[in-house]
This record gives structure tokens, sequence and C-alpha cells, in this order.
């Protein structure tokens, strides 16, 4: 590296000598975990079935270097690592680029932390680097990493934290507002400053779709030239641990098994080996996944379009009702006349707990069986019956409440799943909202007793409920670990043992109605 420092690398050459391509891979979690892909140990039949296809070896030279700090390259850590990364990135393409078995040209690969890598490095802009595939990751620090809705992400930070990684302090700044927040974002998110093809991958059940999604906007309308024209997204049914793989949670999705994997070697080849004629360039900029929307058979189908969504939605509101009922029918009584409520309860010290969703593991992920729920005195149920018609969701699904509580704070959760006749109750998505940050810029307390309404926003996503099954809403003040919970006092800790109990009450009379917006793709 430039300061003086070496970084630890594997090199895989292929087995013919010659001048290569270089795909380079930079990671934080040890460069050996590659070896038995990478390496001649992928030649044995177990490899060869978990890894079928992700690495061309007989055309590509392969490079997996070990992060600054962290491995093989622990001892060239230095207090500066988080702003050298990208300046070792830099220098790990050159390097690369230099040697007599590469040919000049260096793509780039990996997941999440090793995505974001490859954001920092292609804006040193190294000159022979040729192209990016940053897997499951946006560029830079914000908010949204760390916090949903007010509410910090428990689960995340702390399996951050476990995998090396320092961010455990952003615990102290829970408003979007913050200056730290600005100043984050400010300096190192900077989609003007790449100028490369890249190949953008995420998942529905991925930790940040939309940030993903905003980013690759923001390239397409921002970056360089060859970023900005060149750049494609992919979005399937994953999560983020779960790219390619047939099983989501509790689903299979047969016809997004492997689509990454052959995306991948397919624009690699186009854009580091010059096989100009192999269609790469007559594939959309955006190609998503509509789950379950088919005629007959199969569990969904891909789109292909310009940008995303790529057809006309239309904004349907549903209301939710004291029966339990999602109907399009709003309600026509006042409050006096009926006391239009559902009360629960909710222990702190006893939270509803995560069942799958946008997780890091030991947590389960994706789209699993949520109808335990059900049981709970702190959950509240709300569903549309068996529907007449398919419900087509395209986008963020937004769920307005109107409420009273007998505490100064509350979070409120939202689970939308997609329920059979059979009981089960599949996730689709989720949110959270804490009530006193209701206004986002400003900490804003309750009064108790006094009615407040409230939005929890959803993740966008692409799926369809189709006829017969039922749309289902789960709502509660918590869904832990996966967030932190609310000891209900106005203040934000991770101490259990001052919580005070919680009774929500919530509102659906006319003047107070709690209602379910869905962007729906319009027939």
């Amino acid at each position: 590296m430039r300061d003086g420092k070496s970084l630890a690398a594997d090199v895989f050459l292929p087995p013919a000598a010659g001048r290569y391509p270089v795909i380079l891979i930079q990671t934080p979690y040890g460069k050996h975990r590659f070896g038995s892909e990478v390496g001649e140990a992928a030649e044995d039949a177990r490899n060869r079935k978990k890894w079928p296809g992700r690495y061309d070896r007989a055309n590509y030279a392969y490079v997996v270097v070990d992060w600054r700090g962290f491995y093989a390259s622990k001892d060239a850590a230095t207090g500066m690592a988080q702003g050298m990364r990208g300046r070792d990135g830099f220098d790990c393409v050159e390097w690369a680029a230099a040697q007599p078995w590469c040919d000049g040209k260096v793509g780039t690969w990996g997941g999440s932390a090793l995505g974001k890598q490859q954001f920092d490095t292609a804006a040193e802009k190294p000159p022979h680097l040729v192209c990016c595939v940053p897997l499951i990751a946006c560029m830079g620090q914000r908010y949204e990493f760390y916090y949903s809705g007010g509410v910090y992400r428990e689960a995340h930070v702390k399996t951050m934290s476990l995998l090396g990684y320092a961010v455990s302090k952003v615990r102290e700044s829970p408003l979007p507002t913050d200056r730290i927040w600005s100043f984050a974002r400010r300096f190192t998110y900077r989609p003007a400053a790449l100028d490369v093809p890249m190949l953008f991958v995420t998942g529905w059940w991925d930790h940040f779709p939309d940030e993903i999604l905003d980013m690759f906007a923001d390239v397409r309308e921002k970056s360089g030239t060859a970023a900005r024209k060149h750049s494609r997204i992919i979005v399937g049914p994953w999560t983020h641990t779960g790219v390619d793989q047939l099983k989501q949670g509790g689903l299979e999705f047969p016809d997004a098994l492997d689509v990454e994997k052959k995306a991948s070697m397919t624009f690699f080849d186009y854009w580091l080996r010059g096989k100009k004629d192999n269609g790469w360039d007559k594939t959309p900029s955006v190609r998503y996944y509509r789950a379950f929307d088919y005629g007959e058979g199969g569990s969904g189908r891909w789109v292909g379009c310009g940008e995303w969504p790529g057809v006309a939605v239309e904004k349907v509101k549903l209301f939710l009702h004291a029966s339990g009922a999602i109907s399009r029918e709003e309600p026509r009584e006042a409050a006096e006349a009926s006391p239009l409520t559902r009360t629960y309860r909710h222990d702190p010290r006893h939270p509803t707990p995560t069942l799958g969703g946008a997780n890091l593991p030991p947590l389960a992920s994706g789209p699993t069986d949520q109808s335990a729920l059900e049981t709970r005195p702190d959950v509240l149920v709300y569903s549309t019956g068996p529907l007449a018609m398919p419900i087509r969701l395209l986008g963020n699904a937004e769920v307005s409440l109107s409420f009273t509580v007998n505490r100064v704070d509350a979070d409120f959760c939202m689970r939308l799943c997609d329920a059979d006749s059979s009981g089960n109750s599949f996730l689709v998505a989720d949110g959270i909202t804490r009530a006193k940050f209701r206004n986002g810029g400003k900490q804003e307390l309750l009064e108790p007793g006094k009615p407040y309404s409230l939005t929890i926003r959803l993740p966008a996503t692409a799926y369809t409920f189709r006829k017969g099954r039922m749309l289902k809403i789960y709502l509660s003040s918590s869904n832990h670990p996966r967030f932190e919970r609310n000891p209900h006092t106005g203040e934000d800790s991770p101490d259990p043992s001052g919580a005070l109990d919680l009774e929500a009450v919530i509102l659906h009379d006319r003047e107070h109605p709690s209602s379910m917006v869905l962007p729906v793709k319009s027939d």
C-alpha cells in the first residue's frame, strides 16, 4: 500500500499460462473463506454442488485480499483504516493490473461489506478498474442503516459489532436530523464520484432495498458517463444472505435460483473479456422479481424495465376496522356513537419476538410464518378475508394509525403478511415507528390519553396477494431483537429494568380512522 504497509492476498491463476482479466475481491471476513470456493478445493464434489458456475477459473485470475486490520492483514492496521479503504482498493487494483498474468483489466465483486468496499474503491478512480458488481450494498453511512422510524436496529448493529465493525457508538444519535448523520452521509455517499459500469444486486428481504434502489437512481442521474449509461440493477426475492438460493424463509422461488451468478459472469465477460455478442448490452436497466405474480404455475415473474417500478401504480386506500377487518369501506360512525377501538397491553420485558424479516444470522430471515403471533395478547390482527381479486403490490406500503396510549412514548410495529386457508401467514414486509419521532425532525413526547396519529412506512417490495388468499396485518409494540425495546418512559434505553407496561388503544372511528395505503399495479 502507499503508506508502506502490506495487505495479504490469495491469488488464483488459470491453469494455462497467459495474461487474464482479474476479478478482485476485498473482504473483512477472511480470504481463506474464498479459498474453498475459488481454489483447488472447489474441484471436489461438495463445492461444485454448492458453487456451480460462480467462478470461471479458465478465463479469469482471482485476487482475494484481506482488509487492512483484518485476519492476515491485521498487522497493517492503522487508526485511519476506515478512511483508507478506498485508497487501499485503488492500490489493490493497480497492483493486480501491473502483474505479468494480468491483461490490464480489473473488475471487482462481492456482497455487503465487500460491496461497500467496491464503491469506495471506484470513487478513487483507479485507472485499470473496468467494472464492479456490488451485491446487497449501498455506499457510505446513513441514518437508515442503524435506525428505522426512530428505533434502533438492535440485532443488526450487535451482529455488525461482533464481526469487527465499531458501529455500536451510533446508539447515541436516534434523530435523522442529528448533525452526525448529515455529516456522515455528505462525506461518505458520493455517487457522482463513480464512473465505471456497475451491476447492483439486492433482494426484497435484504436489509436496505430502498436505499439501494435510491442509490441506483442517483448513479443513473449523477455519476460519470460510464456508470450512468451502463449500470444495471437486479432485485430478487432474496434475503441478505440468501441471494440466488432456492429457499427464502418459509417459501421457495425456483425461478430466482442462480440469477445473480449468471448475470455477474455475463457482465464480467462483456466488460472484461470483450464478449460484446453475449447480449449484456440488451439487458434492461432494472430487472426485478414479482413474487407470485403469474398466470399458471411458477412462483413469480421477472420484469425488465428502464426504471423502478416500470409500470403505472395506483394508490389504494384500505381501512382498518374495530372488527379486525380490512376493507375499502370508510368508517362512518363518530367516536361518541360507538367505542370503535381495539386495545392491547404490552410488557417490554416480554417483547413480541422477531420471526424472520431483514435479519442477519443467527436470527431467521425472510418470509417466515407469523401465525404464532395470533395467540399473543400484545398483538392485534387485521385481515381482508379471502381476496376476490389479486392485489399486486409494487412499492412501499404505509399504515396510518390513530391511537391513544397511557405513556409518554410507544413504538408501533406492523407486519404485512400473506395468509392462506391452512393458517400459514408469511411475512411480506415489516416496519416500525417510535411515537415521539412520529414527525421525524424532532422529539415530541405524548400526552397520555390524548389521540395521536403516526405513519409506518414499509420497505419497497413487489409481491402479489393471490385470489383466495388473505392480506393480514399484525400490529404490536415490539419486534425484538430486530428492533430495540421501548421502555415507554420517553428515554431511549436498552435497559428494560425501568421499563413501564403500555396500554395502547387503536381508534377506528370517522374522526380518527386507521388505514393502509398500497401502491398497486394498475390493470
